[in-house]
């Protein structure tokens, strides 16, 4: 019995050693995994770029960066829903730009400081 849970779990394990082979997708099930796996990453980031963004502001700011952000979810959620679901490849392009977005106004704090008229 352990011989054969083992070599099923080799089994499953080389699956998603192929699967996380992005460079090479082998089918749309690659494709979309890979793509799943690039949009979590991208969302992760975007926490992470919002949250350092939001400890360089005033509470005014971080108000109007919170609506702001709340508009984009609602947007992306809508450009990015489908009759038959999620597109996640639409999230994660909104989502990279929404990166962008946010690290350019990490920068403008950094250099000439949080402008609020930027936040919108």
């Amino acid at each position: 019995m352990k011989k054969i849970i083992l070599m099923l779990s080799g089994i499953l394990l080389s699956g998603v050693a192929f699967a996380d082979n992005c460079e090479n997708a082998r089918n749309t099930y690659d494709d979309v995994y890979c793509t799943n796996k690039l949009y979590a990453s991208a969302d992760a980031e975007l926490n992470k770029n919002y949250q350092a963004l939001r400890g360089k502001l005033s509470d005014k700011q971080k108000n109007i960066l919170k609506k702001s952000q709340l508009e984009w979810i609602r947007e992306r959620d809508a450009q990015c829903t489908t009759d038959t679901g999620i597109d996640v490849q639409c999230r994660l392009s909104t989502t990279q730009e929404r990166n962008n977005w946010l690290r350019e106004r990490l920068r403008e704090c950094k250099t000439i400081g949080c402008k609020t008229n930027a936040l919108n």
